[in-house]
């Protein structure tokens, strides 16, 4: 009989079974891409190829720490030459691990595949090991298998699981670990499970939240929530039960211990998944913390969590990619696009991507209503990440704004708690939420299937007590449920992209020099925004010729990295022609200026020249102007060395070059030169020199370097003269060229000539990475003098502030004291104006404009304002217009009780301003009058920069350059390197 061999407890090979069943599925629910699983991956061209992302992670991942013996969190392959930090990036450290194996001995494209279905084929199994061991405890004898398998189904085949993998978000469909920590948890707080069962699902809990923090770490966040949500619900139902013993079919009968017995064991078994989860996860989780806390990474506003906010409406909306209710999704990604762009298009503000199914929702209701609070934590897990998918704002058919009669207003969701939760509030996609939404929702639709095999073997039984049990009526219906849950949900042919790797990045990688290769198209993207046209399959490409190319996708960065490709014009220029097909004469004509320049610093060996793709704008528009372009602009060989597949690939000519190079920061032109830790002026001239700010504790150059002779020594010069305040300042700066320390050298307060010997060895012939690396920085406005007293009054302005009173008008501004924010305080009024402020804060409290220009009436009301301000409160005043033409003799006598040493015959004809102290002894408040105009300010220091040194001419040389037999003057040595930079290739940047 079918329900012998379905017994509990489920035998070996039922395990198998069920592993095979749900591995069948995945095939045959990816198709085509077991025909295609060698060169195709899930996912769309016409989107941001992030399917290339996850597959170059595995790549880079061993060829970091494995190849290289390099650390895997950095890169310098990609944002060349600044490189980049992978620690925030999607990584999806779990994949790449596993995924080795298979790509050492079949490829790179194949392992990503069976990750992908390996993912998909354990959600399902995992759900079905979760639903199981539940029914079991509602004593479910024969009827667990079956509403298992169901719940199951739900979880590893639900559209939305379809979407993320088309998008190429495979991070969204490593979800496999999810129901598997779900049921180590709840078996980690099951009073009926021995202590050492207890502590072995406790470490289960903690090796499974691990391995999808690996995979996620929003993920993880999920997952932390989703164990509040656990202890909360049990915590609640042990209070309602109290220390009674447990009744049949209760959840679990972990309430028989009481309150106190659950937290114990909670605390117990939430310890041993906290350091588990903790030793495993650590070594990629520390360096998230203290990025994310040194750094900040967070959404600037709401980023993109409105557009990426699952509708209301879209949860009974088939998704693009069902075969008979969705449609066209080339079509529609091109819609959701042109929404983005012009805010007019109809629909979705992007893909539905969370469609909870009919039927499924049918059976969830069913399930829940049913069993009531048994299933309180599924249906509390539900609703909780069902709102939280739903984002910041209720969102129907497009609109979170609606028109109440007359009214415009929206509908805040419990998702704008998490957007001010540290670390929580990275998550920029609230529909991510659905990956819990729909586990919590699996385990309902099992209880509503188990409930009708129960109910229809209970009717069965009346008429045939043969009947009872699992029959073939029971088995029928539960495969018309699978078939209604499945079609429903059902995305396929599923859309994939083409990972074959062009042949000429073969040529590519057996250059044996270290050079770097630039694309069209080109461009950066982080999790902010693109510049440029970004195509991240290029990225992917560098796992074969791995060579450094200039563009990358990433995820968070700090503003820098995207700033220094925003700066250069040949970047801006490359940017205008691949959006528009054309760029201003003048752009045209300082990117033609700086192309072989910027050639020889970034090595650029290869240009490669790439096809539109078909419907992927604005490159698809416009890629013919681009390439036109490149060859008018770049130093490229007259005709392509490879053509083919539509592409054209050039060489680069290069300078000869000399192992030697000078460059005098602080005049124009430098700024590529220039890595991180710089100020970002063009030009400056600190303590009177040509030079640029260091501005931080880290501050690198890049020098371009050829034909290094290894044997030789090479000397580095870099004229410095450090940022000095009383009691403190830097005393050293130590030198890193490549990776590779060099000596420390102690620092004086004056301008100095430093010299560090390199070895050969450490130079490249290519772009070489040159960093100080100071000992302290600070800011100005912390650490030099500044001046807020108001006059001798004894009182202290809170905040800075300017005031100035002159022909055409006047203003009293102050400015925020942790930005630097101007703040306007003035009402702007003709006449006197009157700010008073807090003692304490600086708030403003009061502002007044009183026209004593048109009338004496406002004479008289300026003089009661005066005289109501409460005694100590900081007052500033400007006048605009002839003020005293109306003036009176009462209103003079009120500015004299802010401490000012006024008349009404001095006002006469003048421009003043005064900043003063209700109640100040006449003649202590600070005051300015003067015609046409008169400026006062009382300011600390206005520089907010944290500065470590001002550095000027630096400069690599062979050690076979004669030396120097003095130390010249900042001048002198300037004058001197001026001398060889003007011989140098590209002159024009410096002479």
């Amino acid at each position: 009989m079918l329900h012998e061999r379905l017994r509990w407890p489920v035998q070996k090979r039922e395990h198998l079974l069920v592993l095979a069943f749900f591995s069948l599925l995945t095939l045959a629910l990816s198709w085509p891409l077991p025909l295609r699983a060698f060169a195709w991956v899930p996912g769309m061209p016409q989107w941001a190829f992030d399917e290339s992302t996850f597959i170059w992670n595995a790549w880079y991942f061993k060829h970091a720490l494995i190849d290289n013996l390099r650390n895997p969190l950095y890169s310098d392959l990609i944002y060349y030459p600044l490189g980049i930090d992978l620690i925030l990036y999607t990584y999806n450290v779990f994949n790449a691990l596993i995924v080795q194996p298979l790509h050492v001995a079949v490829g790179l494209v194949f392992a990503s595949n069976v990750s992908i279905w390996f993912s998909t084929a354990l959600s399902g199994y995992g759900t079905f090991l979760l639903v199981r061991w539940l029914l079991v405890r509602e004593g479910g004898g024969p009827y667990q298998i079956l509403p298992a398998l169901l719940a199951g189904l739900v979880y590893a085949f639900a559209s939305n699981r379809a979407i993320y993998m088309a998008l190429g978000h495979y991070d969204m469909t490593t979800t496999q670990w999810i129901p598997f920590y779900a049921l180590a948890l709840l078996r980690s707080l099951d009073s009926t499970v021995s202590l050492a069962g207890r502590r072995k699902a406790a470490l289960l809990a903690g090796v499974f939240f691990a391995f999808t923090g690996l995979a996620e770490m929003i993920s993880a966040v999920f997952l932390a929530i989703f164990t509040i949500i656990t202890i909360i619900v049990l915590g609640a139902i042990t209070r309602a039960q109290g220390t009674q013993p447990s009744k049949p079919h209760t959840p679990w009968p972990i309430q028989a211990t009481g309150s106190i017995g659950l937290w114990r064991i909670a605390f117990s078994s939430l310890s041993i998944t906290a350091v588990v989860a903790f030793l495993l996860w650590s070594p990629v989780l520390i360096p998230i913390l203290v990025q994310f806390f040194s750094d900040d990474f967070s959404l600037k506003g709401w980023g993109e969590a409105i557009p990426l906010s699952t509708d209301l409406m879209g949860w009974w909306t088939p998704t693009v990619l069902h075969p008979l209710f969705g449609g066209d999704l080339v079509a529609e990604l091109r819609r959701v696009q042109l929404r983005a762009l012009e805010g007019s298009v109809r629909g979705f503000r992007d893909l539905n991507t969370v469609f909870i199914g009919w039927g499924t929702a049918a059976l969830a209701i069913l399930g829940w209503l049913v069993f009531g609070r048994r299933v309180r934590i599924w249906a509390w897990t539900a609703l909780t990440f069902g709102l939280f998918a739903l984002g910041p704002f209720l969102q129907i058919n497009g609109q979170y704004r609606f028109d109440l009669d007359g009214v415009q207003t929206s509908f805040p969701l419990p998702y704008t708690l998490l957007h001010y939760i540290p670390i929580v509030k990275a998550n920029r996609a609230p529909n991510r939420n659905s990956i819990l939404l729909m586990l919590g929702v699996a385990v309902l639709v099992a209880y509503g299937g188990y409930w009708i095999l129960k109910a229809s073997s209970s009717w069965l039984r009346r008429f045939d007590t043969q009947r009872a049990g699992l029959n073939p009526q029971n088995i029928l219906g539960s495969i018309v449920l699978s078939a209604v849950i499945l079609f429903e949900h059902l995305a396929i042919p599923l859309p994939l992209s083409d990972h074959r790797v062009p042949a000429v990045y073969a040529q590519v990688a057996a250059h044996p020099q270290p050079v770097s290769i630039l694309h069209a198209p080109l461009g950066w993207r982080n999790s902010f925004g693109t510049f440029g046209a970004e195509r991240t399959r290029l990225q992917y490409f560098q796992s074969v010729h791995q060579k450094p190319m200039l563009g990358g996708n990433i995820s968070r960065a700090p503003d820098f990295k995207m700033d220094y490709f925003r700066r250069i014009p040949l970047f801006q220029a490359i940017r205008e022609v691949e959006f528009s097909g054309t760029v201003a004469a003048e752009l045209a004509a300082q990117a033609t200026l700086q192309a072989g320049e910027l050639m020889y610093l970034y090595n650029v060996g290869y240009v490669l020249l790439m096809p539109s793709i078909s419907q992927r704008f604005p490159y698809a528009d416009h890629w013919q102007a681009t390439w036109d372009f490149y060859k008018r602009t770049l130093p490229l060989e007259a005709q392509p060395f490879w053509r083919g597949n539509g592409i054209e690939a050039y060489r680069v000519v290069q300078p000869a070059g000399s192992d030697s190079f000078q460059l005098a920061l602080g005049t124009a032109g430098t700024f590529p030169y220039r890595g991180p830790g710089w100020d970002m002026s063009e030009v400056d001239a600190p303590y009177g020199t040509d030079a640029i700010w260091a501005t931080a504790n880290e501050s690198c150059l890049f020098m371009p370097l050829r034909h290094v002779d290894s044997s030789q020594h090479y000397r580095f010069t870099a004229q410095v003269r450090p940022f000095t305040w009383p009691g403190g300042g830097n005393e050293w700066v130590r030198l890193q060229v490549n990776g590779i320390q060099q000596a420390t050298l102690p620092l004086q307060d004056d301008w100095q000539i430093l010299s560090w010997l390199l070895a050969g060895d450490d130079l490249l012939s290519s772009l070489n990475r040159v960093c100080f690396l100071w000992e302290e920085t600070a800011a100005p406005r912390m650490v030099l003098a500044g001046e807020r007293s108001i006059g001798s009054t004894g009182v202290h302005l809170p905040l800075d502030a300017e005031l100035k009173s002159f022909v055409d008008g006047a203003f009293i501004a102050l400015f925020d004291e942790e930005t630097g924010a101007q703040i306007d305080a003035s009402a702007g009024r003709r006449g006197v104006n009157v700010t008073v402020l807090d003692p304490r804060s600086g708030e403003v409290l009061e502002m007044q404009g009183f026209d004593t220009t048109a009338n004496a009436y406002e004479s008289r009301k300026l003089a009661a304002f005066l005289a109501q301000i409460p005694a100590g409160h900081p007052v500033l005043v400007a006048n605009r217009g002839e003020a005293a033409a109306f003036l009176e003799e009462t209103a003079v006598e009120g500015l004299r009780s802010l401490g000012a040493a006024v008349s009404l015959a001095e006002l006469r004809g003048q421009y003043f301003v005064l900043v003063g102290v209700k109640g100040a002894k006449q003649g202590t408040a600070l005051q300015a009058m003067d015609d046409p105009e008169v400026f006062l300010s009382l300011s600390l220091n206005r520089d907010r920069r944290s500065l470590a040194a001002a550095v000027g001419i630096v400069e690599i040389k062979s050690q076979a350059f004669s030396e120097p037999q003095h130390h010249p003057s900042p001048r002198e040595e300037t004058e001197r390197i001026g001398v060889v930079v003007c011989r140098m290739p590209y002159r024009f940047l410096f002479c």
